[in-house]
């Protein structure tokens, strides 16, 4: 088409290539730039999916305990339902201990609560977990359900937020349960205790199986004799917990 053309002189040819450019390439591009945008959202939600789940397979591992703590740590149930062996979880990350040793509950509430005093060092965008530090530098993680990451924050509330005081008792999540089930994901609650290679053993004070409310004591951490790396007899029993 030249300059000074009247419909007259157009031909159905140079019409057609004139909607075209005007309204076909256009809406293509805006097409294309709707896919890369989606596109790079997706992988950065899995990206985000991927950090959260290193940090909490790494969190507080290389925290030292306090300088001055008591013989024992007590940590209590966060949660009120049925305890369940670490070594049950249908998770390998918590399942073997590589996230520390600790306990699980399949619980009966949706609301989990600080088993002691401590100071929140890490509250996880996803809102299905939070770190803790007591005084005496016990690092514990509570973790709402398996594969719940994938939830982005859907179904829970986080009541505190990174270097709060918290003390026991005080509310720090509180979960939708039919959100987690509706989703096909595993509603358990796991504690573990991240940097147990650096205390001393821990002892189970309740049988697997037991109903628990929380504020029930559960573990005791021992922090009179530091265990070295990697000792099998880290996780004491006080009695068989099966």
């Amino acid at each position: 088409m030249t300059t000074g053309a009247s419909a007259s002189t157009i031909t159905v040819t140079q019409a057609h290539n004139f909607k075209l450019l005007m309204f076909a390439v256009p809406a293509v591009l805006v097409v294309i730039s709707i896919f890369v945008f989606g596109k790079k959202v997706f992988l950065s939600e899995e990206k985000h999916a991927e950090i959260v789940a290193q940090l909490e397979k790494t969190w507080g591992k290389h925290l030292d305990k306090g300088e001055e703590t008591p013989n024992q740590v007590v940590v209590p149930a966060p949660i009120s339902g049925q305890l369940i062996k670490l070594a049950d979880v249908n998770d390998e990350t918590f399942s073997s201990g590589a996230a520390g040793d600790g306990f699980a509950i399949k619980p009966t509430d949706g609301r989990v609560f600080a088993p002691f005093d401590a100071t929140v060092k890490q509250v996880f965008t996803t809102r299905h977990a939070v770190g803790l530090v007591s005084d005496d530098g016990v690092a514990l993680l509570i973790h709402v359900g398996i594969g719940t990451v994938k939830l982005k924050g859907t179904g829970f509330v986080s009541y505190v937020e990174n270097g709060q005081r918290v003390h026991k008792g005080q509310e720090l999540i509180e979960f939708w349960d039919p959100v987690i089930k509706k989703a096909g994901l595993d509603d358990t609650v796991i504690v573990t205790v991240t940097n147990a290679k650096k205390l001393g053993p821990i002892t189970i004070m309740k049988k697997a199986g037991k109903q628990v409310n929380s504020g029930d004591p559960v573990i005791e951490v021992d922090l009179t004799d530091p265990k070295p790396e990697n000792d099998p007899s880290a996780l004491k029993l006080t009695s068989d917990p099966a």
